[in-house]
């Protein structure tokens, strides 16, 4: 899934450029860029209580706890306030305020797309407007749990309708489902969004699980026989899903199925879909209106429309949100919490996610190709004051690479609480000593590393200036680089080419454990999503194994064991999962945010007195 880390991380930039750098606690990053911190939108997941508490390990300990308390205090003045927080939107009283306009849900986001069609883009803010037009053949609920949506049932082993050779899915297409423009909704519209998936003249985001399939078939209107290559475990969750990266939503077969490519396509700012809105009208100024499908399958929405407004910046959208003239951003990012619960007559919503925050280090490159090294940089990092203070407590601290509620989470790895004595130990183990100027040596040479940031970032540097304060503690010298954001992950940049020694990363995890691009041998940038440059020919070995092995319970002792191998060598470092946090007026019911990557999951519910 290379090419979706990195466009997601533009499609930040765009939310982020337009915020004040005089407000660190303002910016909010999501997505997988470097040093997408406390971020400027964006933030999800993990709600669960965190697994360590804050060790007192000893006086240095202590000292430098209260340092990093006081640098954060010199970047920025966190405010804190108490309101009303909900998993859940609604006032309780069934009766709208004088600002709620009856029936009519009025959405803001700092991003404007450029493209409703979700195959041919990486930002956030396009996969959740086109929700409200196309649908996919699943996505994840509220809970986790994974939803039909236009199939019946998604194929699986135990319900036959997977092979036993694990080369043949049968899809059973929900009936009686219609596009907006009327004409059915048939197998045949698999089978053509399929062929513009794999059509090399579209400009597509992801191809990944796409590319193994040889042909599908209409056994019937309502039957689509898909035929792989070569087995492939993940294609039930990551073939149009909405439940992970690069989900790419089912189009219509009579719209689609004639054009050489859909790179300009009408239809990508004006789909017809089969979802609960039709879109009615996208004006310049980044206005655009949804209306209610009055054909929907599952019945008519509550909600009679939906007019969004990209907003120039989140200080702009904030004063929108305390005169009332926009009702919501479901994915508002947690940096601004503190003033969100100011909010009167506004709900703030923490919801669990699928959003990680780690640190990535240049396994290649001295020191951290020493694992003492990187077991030090663990250990050195607080990791529990760094989601309470860059993120208002809004997530949780990882623990490994997966969240705790995925079926195949482990307990049962190497932990890396903060203590600072443990990581001085490691250093000590990999032969490096304290010099006289407080920083440690190995045979003449400082241990020395080069962090990559982004310039212009306020989140970036207050993230930047933890982490060098962290490990100056235990000895490191940290060298803070500054790259434009369109820079760091660029074809000619640090991050794909090697020239740095850590930096970190935001983005949605595989609803599907297999992580091959990010684990494999032959998949070190730029061919590949392995920044780190780990190599463990075990690791390589079991990604593969996992990638043909149907059979569920032995697919979770594969990737425990992937889990125990990644946590022990430690390419990179888990931080925090994250929680998406939307903010809404206290007058909208029905809404509760999915687990996937689109939170919009349930919009036919919402309603507006």
């Amino acid at each position: 899934m290379v090419r979706a880390k990195y466009a997601r991380s533009v499609s930040t930039s765009m939310r982020c450029s337009s915020v004040k750098a005089n407000s660190i606690m303002k910016q909010l990053l999501r997505s997988r860029s470097a040093f997408v911190v406390p971020g400027c939108a964006r933030l999800p997941q993990g709600s669960r209580r965190q697994r360590f508490s804050r060790p007192l390990q000893n006086e240095p300990a202590m000292s430098h706890r209260l340092n990093v308390a006081a640098l954060l205090a010199a970047v920025v003045l966190a405010q804190a306030a108490c309101t009303k927080v909900a998993t859940s939107v609604g006032n309780g009283t069934g009766q709208a305020h004088p600002w709620t306009r009856p029936g009519v849900l009025r959405l803001s986001d700092i991003s404007d797309p450029s493209t409703l069609n979700p195959m041919l883009t990486g930002a956030d803010v396009a996969y959740q407007l086109a929700s409200y037009t196309l649908e996919y053949l699943a996505q994840l609920d509220d809970q986790g749990n994974v939803v039909p949506v236009l199939c019946e049932r998604l194929p699986s082993l135990e319900n036959g309708d997977i092979s036993k050779d694990g080369l043949t899915l049968t899809y059973h297409l929900r009936r009686n489902v219609d596009w907006s423009d009327g004409k059915p909704f048939t197998a045949d519209d698999i089978i053509a969004s399929w062929k513009q998936v794999v059509n090399p003249l579209n400009n597509v985001q992801v191809r990944e699980g796409y590319d193994v399939i040889a042909r599908i078939d209409a056994r019937d209107p309502h039957t689509a026989v898909v035929h792989l290559k070569r087995p492939y475990a993940p294609l039930p969750t990551r073939f149009f899903t909405a439940i992970q990266e690069g989900p790419i939503a089912v189009m219509p077969s009579h719209i689609i199925a004639g054009q050489s490519d859909m790179n300009r396509s009408p239809f990508n700012t004006h789909p017809i879909g089969t979802g609960p809105f039709l879109m009615q009208s996208w004006e310049r100024n980044g206005r655009m209106v949804f209306v209610a499908n009055p054909h929907y399958w599952r019945g008519k929405p509550k909600i009679k429309e939906i007019e969004f407004q990209a907003q120039p910046s989140t200080a702009t959208e904030f004063v929108r949100f305390q005169t009332h003239e926009i009702d919501a951003d479901l994915d508002a990012g947690a940096a601004r919490l503190p003033e969100y619960r100011t909010l009167k007559g506004m709900n703030v919503m923490p919801s669990t996610s699928l959003r990680l925050l780690d640190g990535t280090m240049n396994t290649q490159s001295f020191p951290f190709n020493d694992v003492h090294v990187r077991h030090a940089f663990a250990y050195a990092l607080d990791r529990p004051a760094i989601l309470h203070e860059l993120y208002h407590d809004a997530g949780v601290v990882a623990d490994e690479f997966l969240p705790r509620w995925s079926w195949a989470y482990t307990p049962d790895v190497p932990q890396y609480p903060y203590d600072v004595t443990k990581s001085r130990a490691e250093l000590d183990a990999a032969g490096f000593k304290v010099g006289p100027d407080g920083y440690r040596y190995r045979n003449g040479r400082k241990l020395s590393i080069v962090l990559v940031a982004i310039s212009g970032s306020g989140s970036s540097a207050q993230m930047a200036a933890l982490t060098q304060s962290y490990l100056k503690a235990v000895g490191f010298q940290t060298e803070i680089k500054n790259y434009p954001y369109g820079i760091v992950f660029d074809i000619s940049g640090p991050i794909r080419n090697a020239k740095f020694n850590v930096t970190f990363f935001s983005y949605s995890v595989n609803f599907d454990p297999s992580s091959l691009d990010d684990d494999g041998c032959d998949q070190f940038s730029p061919k590949g999503a392995n920044d780190a440059r780990f190599c463990d020919v075990a690791v390589d070995r079991l990604e593969r194994e996992g990638l043909v092995t149907t059979a569920v319970s032995a697919r979770k002792r594969i990737y425990a064991e992937i889990q125990k191998r990644r946590m022990a060598q430690l390419p990179e470092l888990p931080v925090l999962f994250l929680n998406r946090v939307g903010v809404a007026n206290v007058d909208l019911h029905g809404y509760t945010a999915s687990r996937g990557i689109i939170p919009q999951w349930n919009a036919w519910r919402w309603s507006l007195p």
